[in-house]
């Protein structure tokens, strides 16, 4: 552990080994805690020390430090994985915290990369519109450098709940209202067409550059609000009256139905695109927070990708895996 003393190390201790990745995550974790705050859906943490003062000084670059770590650590591996001659089917990934969400939880490219080699290009806290912003630097570049098998893709969430967007997207309380009703709104409607305007043209573009290459994306399992500390799902339901913990949970599963369906639609349209469907795979005690699942939850919905890898892989006749074995649902 470099000499580090867990007792001593000092905020700029700290702060180096984020920004040098020589730690892995399980490491890592030894010289951290979590910080609980609802205001900070992604991760929020700040070292074991008698120094006060960590998050006053540091907290607005911490979601860029922890995304810089994970993506330098998760490449560093990479790098090293080919150089050891790896030559089995190839990933590059991009998205948002269900595809890196940075040391604490180990997402779905965490259990995906014990069997492939995944470069990670991926945010915790990304929006899908960030992403077809910067699409040349963090996916058109790796793709045609690395030449994957696979480009896998998670994005929406963000674009649905940040700013408390989901207030404004759904419909008010009304005791007439079936589930279903809450997500068939203009703005929610807009919002959908949004999000499928930015994939639609993305898999285009990947078709034209990039032939051969298979997309898989997916659309969340739908969370549960909790009644405390959720500014992301239960305050903006409150907010339109829809206040019933149980109408809270239906109303997500519709909103969840309706993104989903529109995905897998919009993949049908192609032939190199795959939509996995995540729906009901995780349990209600598989959820770490109200956005994202527990280590367990998201190897439930790496499992679901790995399957569909691996009868993409068949059908289309690509290498092996070489990593672990199948990734289980556990």
């Amino acid at each position: 552990m470099a000499g580090i003393d867990l007792g001593s190390i000092d905020q700029e201790e700290f702060m180096g080994m984020l920004r040098e990745a020589l730690f892995a995550p399980d490491d890592l974790l030894e010289f951290v805690q979590l910080v609980r705050n609802a205001a900070y859906m992604d991760p929020l943490a700040e070292p074991v020390t008698d120094d006060v003062g960590f998050l006053e000084r540091y907290r607005d670059e911490l979601t860029d430090l922890f995304n810089a770590y994970s993506r330098m650590y998760r490449e560093r591996c990479y790098r090293e994985r080919m150089r050891d001659g790896y030559d089995g089917i190839r990933i590059v990934s991009e998205g948002d915290s269900w595809f890196q969400y940075p040391f604490w939880l180990k997402d779905v490219i965490d259990h995906l990369s014990g069997r492939y080699a995944v470069l990670s290009r991926g945010r915790a806290g990304d929006t899908l519109a960030n992403i077809m912003r910067e699409k040349e630097q963090d996916i058109f570049d790796p793709l045609a450098q690395e030449k994957p098998h696979f480009f896998l893709i998670s994005g929406g969430g963000n674009d649905m709940v940040g700013n408390r967007r989901l207030a404004r997207l759904v419909a008010p309380f009304d005791p007439h209202h079936q589930p279903e009703d809450y997500a068939h709104t203009p703005a929610f409607d807009a919002f959908i067409g949004e999000l499928l305007h930015h994939y639609r043209g993305l898999f285009v573009e990947i078709a034209e550059r990039h032939p051969g290459v298979q997309v898989l994306l997916h659309g969340y399992d739908a969370p549960i609000p909790r009644e405390k500390d959720d500014e992301w799902l239960g305050e903006p339901l409150r907010s339109r009256g829809i206040v019933d913990p149980g109408l809270q949970v239906r109303v997500m599963i519709a909103i969840m139905d309706r993104y989903n369906e529109a995905l897998a639609d919009l993949a049908a349209g192609f032939d190199h695109v795959h939509h996995v469907n995540c729906r009901g795979c995780l349990a209600p005690d598989q959820w770490h927070d109200p956005m994202h699942p527990t280590n367990e939850g998201f190897a439930c919905v790496a499992a679901l990708f790995d399957a569909r890898i691996q009868d993409l892989a068949a059908a289309l006749d690509l290498p092996e895996a070489e990593g672990e074995e199948r990734v289980k649902n556990d």
